[in-house]
């Protein structure tokens, strides 16, 4: 899966630009910024106290990604506002296309009943020599939308990489914008590659 990053191309974080141009990515998925204010879910990369009702909201977001058939990835900036966000999914008809990272918890597992959720932290440190265990707690809940890690690209090494194929850990790793870096990994992952640079990612991909 290749999603294009919240601002791929130059247009900046959950921006209407960003949206404006979800037919130039050719991504499977695109990403936004998620925040909670009220009973307003709106996109934003940082907190908003004071203009947050000007921001894009995630309805819009949810419509949107509807409308272009694309899987949305909802990095979570709060915790606890997740069972929120599904619930406006449902709303919309869009849980099928949901995708969960940033503050998504192993302890909302009785809210995650659609989706997927990639686990930024499980309070076992990222390594090596963790990867079974990793993969043994993830499976634990038997929750068929845990599907795997979600990693800074800079944060993994080759030794990583071999134990999680052995073990059938997936990864979805960000922000993969080098060249190098996009070979590295597009074809060496089961699961998803969030980019800046999304038609180079297809490239790769396809050749």
């Amino acid at each position: 899966m290749i999603t294009a990053h919240g601002g791929a191309m130059g247009t900046g974080r959950n921006t209407q630009a960003y949206f404006d141009r979800i037919d130039d990515y050719n991504a499977d998925a695109i990403e936004v910024d998620i925040w909670k204010r009220g009973k307003l879910l709106y996109l934003s990369h940082l907190p908003s106290f004071f203009a947050y009702k000007k921001k894009l909201t995630l309805r819009y977001a949810f419509e949107v990604a509807k409308e272009k058939c694309l899987k949305i990835n909802c990095d979570l900036k709060q915790k606890g506002i997740i069972k929120e966000v599904i619930a406006l999914a449902k709303e919309v008809g869009m849980e099928h296309l949901l995708i969960f990272t940033g503050c998504v918890r192993l302890e909302d597992n009785e809210y995650i009943d659609c989706g997927q959720a990639w686990f930024n932290s499980m309070g076992i440190k990222y390594v090596k020599e963790n990867v079974k265990k990793l993969k043994e707690k993830l499976e634990s809940f038997h929750n068929p939308h845990f599907m795997g890690l979600n990693l800074n690209h800079k944060k993994i090494d080759d030794g990583f990489l071999a134990e999680c194929k052995k073990y059938d850990l997936k990864l979805s790793v960000f922000t993969v914008d080098d060249e190098e870096v996009m070979r590295k990994y597009v074809k060496k992952i089961d699961g998803n590659v969030t980019t800046n640079k999304p038609l180079k990612v297809r490239a790769i991909l396809e050749s």
